[in-house]
């Protein structure tokens, strides 16, 4: 019965650990400037460097969420486009809105997009 569990479980865990890694998306910073600061943290999907740029510069996560445009987007549909659901939830952004359909190739080399905040 361990053996059937474990050649059942191994392709899935297999295929999980595959397709988290496949598409990686590295954000990197077209100038210094607060805008584009606050573009590259909300680009790192990662809670708490977004919320230390936001303590750092006293910007509130409204602002954010309502004002501020990273590569000419709004940063919801920028957060939408990129899959950042970790950003969006501390953004108070909605997901749950949208219906799309998302063909995942499996790549092994990270992507670089520059990207810029508004000014």
């Amino acid at each position: 019965m361990k053996l059937a569990a474990t050649l059942v479980l191994s392709p899935l865990l297999l295929a999980t650990s595959l397709t988290a890694s496949a598409g990686e998306v590295e954000f990197v910073g077209a100038d210094n400037s607060i805008a584009t600061q606050l573009c590259v943290a909300v680009g790192t999907n990662h809670r708490l460097t977004l919320i230390k740029e936001l303590t750092e510069h006293r910007i509130s996560r409204s602002i954010v969420a309502n004002k501020l445009t990273c590569n000419d987007m709004p940063v919801p549909q920028f957060a939408k486009k990129f899959g950042l659901h970790k950003t969006a939830g501390l953004l108070n952004i909605d997901f749950t809105t949208d219906t799309s359909i998302t063909d995942i190739a499996m790549t092994e080399n990270t992507q670089t997009i520059v990207i810029s905040g508004s000014r």
